[in-house]
């Protein structure tokens, strides 16, 4: 499979809508940097318009890092779906950056799974929400969830070495339950359905603070571009995957998460113009 296959065109004439627009909704007092880190994936990954929606605090401190992104504030998280759809032409969402644990935290992303009519991806507390969600959410052929190890065993109600013992069964298993499915780690695995995929690309150099956020910001760029669930996590796993390979050539370790976001523009552009980058 050649992955650089699945980058969208690029026309001369087109404009940043056509990019793809995509809102990326978390953030805490706790966590304030890791919407920004997804935010700046998504960015570098090519995505037109981006729209954070978080605390007035959040916002704040983000402002001044991204100004390239659109703000939504409000400091009450139960009325941060009604928020979230009054955000016009949004392609995709992406939940859970920074997100933290809470009730309002959990209701929003229980409410945006069951209500959100376009592309979701969930990551981070997001997928805790998921794990602890009172009512039954169904499966969503259109969405990605991006779990670590122990997220993707709070989601299955096993512990974490479980997953570890057998990563292949355990991100089918989830995929079963939830559609496609990215199970981060050492050769990340990606599952939707009866479609599968090893990214052998990345190391070491990715196990960093803000790598998933990066990631997710990613992905979520390729899903407001207009591809499928699978195809865009595959698409943002690799790129992800080669930021990091070609950042370990200067070493494994200092790597910061800003690091590996802007190294995604230089292996897009790579993946563009050779004819053998981008293979998986």
């Amino acid at each position: 499979m050649n992955v650089k296959d699945l980058l969208p065109p690029r026309p001369e004439d087109m404009h940043k809508g056509f990019r793809g627009r995509l809102l990326i909704a978390g953030g805490s007092e706790r966590y304030p940097g890791a919407p920004a880190l997804s935010a700046l994936g998504a960015l570098r990954s090519g995505a037109g318009v981006v729209t954070l929606l978080s605390l007035q605090k959040v916002c704040e401190v983000c402002t001044s890092r991204i100004p390239e992104v659109i703000y939504c504030f409000e400091d009450d998280k139960f009325r941060w779906k009604e928020l979230a759809f009054s955000q016009k032409n949004i392609d995709a969402v992406v939940i859970g950056p920074g997100l933290d644990i809470s009730v309002a935290g959990e209701l929003f992303t229980s409410r945006m799974w069951r209500e959100w009519p376009k592309k979701i991806l969930v990551d981070g507390d997001g997928l805790n929400a998921l794990a602890t969600a009172k009512e039954d959410l169904k499966l969503r052929k259109d969405s990605v969830l991006t779990p670590h190890e122990g997220e993707a065993a709070r989601l299955l109600g096993v512990k974490p070495e479980d997953v570890k013992a057998d990563r292949f069964y355990a991100v089918s298993e989830l995929s079963a339950r939830w559609g496609c499915v990215v199970l981060k780690g050492h050769h990340t695995l990606v599952a939707s359905g009866e479609k599968f995929a090893e990214i052998k690309h990345g190391g070491s150099e990715l196990s960093v603070p803000g790598s998933g956020d990066v990631l997710s910001g990613c992905i979520g760029a390729f899903l407001a571009m207009g591809l499928e669930a699978f195809d865009a996590a595959v698409l943002g796993a690799t790129i992800h995957g080669m930021a990091g390979d070609l950042l370990a050539r200067e070493g494994v370790d200092g790597v910061m998460a800003t690091d590996i976001a802007n190294t995604l523009r230089k292996v897009i552009h790579a993946m563009r113009v050779s004819k053998d980058v981008g293979k998986a």
